[in-house]
């Protein structure tokens, strides 16, 4: 199941479920592949391999000796493809690794069959203005508190209920090199290739999502040609977890 391999230099662990026609699987930003072991195990039962790499600086692959942006990972993603010989695959992306996939299945038609996106970050331009006022806001509030006599006993705790609050947790957890990758790809929108995208595309939503809201779900499926939308009622952002056995199900009907 698990399995490692270099690529550019970096040692890359990925899982690897059943036999069959390929399933590509990219993960959002946070623990990489373990949280959809789940969903490969189910796939891999109707005749699938499902393929799901630790991004770099993810799960238990090497990070990145320097901060990467949006286009490092996509050339990443390239070089993984043809290590592994996949061809003409089904692609899955979630949440940041949505973001990805969408962009990689717009420049690389030739390599997708179908693409499938789930709750993808797929809009950000929008969003980069209150998330900029919460990181001013928190600079000067961090300032004013840690002139408070009781400060360093305060100041984590607090520091932690910000970051959930703002949605920024992943960028709290992360490595040096990796809050400074998480800037540079918060920063990247990549609605403008859903327009771009050749092959049938399923969108997959939680309609409780409060990272990607799923009003973004609405406008890349009036942007991709040909694609479908499924909102999922009662899941959130990690329907990967919450909602495994249907997502399943969803992904199955539709690359079927």
């Amino acid at each position: 199941m698990n399995y490692k391999i270099i690529i550019d230099k970096l040692s890359i662990s990925y899982k690897r479920f059943g036999q069959g026609r390929s399933v590509l699987v990219l993960h959002g930003w946070g623990k990489g592949s373990d949280s959809w072991v789940a969903i490969g195990e189910i796939l891999a039962k109707d005749n699938y391999q499902v393929i799901v790499p630790d991004l770099p600086g993810f799960g238990a692959s090497q990070e990145p000796d320097k901060p990467w942006g949006f286009d490092d990972y996509i050339d990443w993603i390239e070089q993984f493809v043809k290590e592994m010989k996949l061809n003409r695959f089904y692609l899955v992306g979630h949440s940041f690794g949505g973001a990805l996939a969408l962009k990689f299945a717009a420049l690389h038609a030739e390599m997708t069959e179908k693409l499938v996106l789930c709750d993808a970050a797929v809009i950000r331009k929008e969003r980069l203005d209150w998330r900029q006022t919460y990181a001013k806001k928190m600079a000067h509030w961090k300032n004013n508190l840690l002139r408070l006599p009781f400060a360093s006993k305060i100041y984590p705790v607090a520091k932690k209920i910000f970051y959930k609050f703002a949605g920024n947790h992943d960028y709290e957890l992360a490595s040096p090199v990796m809050k400074e990758t998480f800037k540079n790809i918060i920063k990247i929108d990549t609605f403008e290739f859903a327009s771009r995208i050749a092959r049938p595309t399923l969108i997959i939503w939680g309609d409780k999502d409060q990272a990607t809201p799923v009003e973004d779900a609405y406008a890349i499926n009036r942007a991709v040609k040909n694609s479908k939308l499924e909102v999922i009622a009662g899941a959130g952002h990690k329907l990967h977890r919450t909602h495994s056995q249907q997502l399943s199900s969803l992904i199955l009907d539709f690359i079927k």
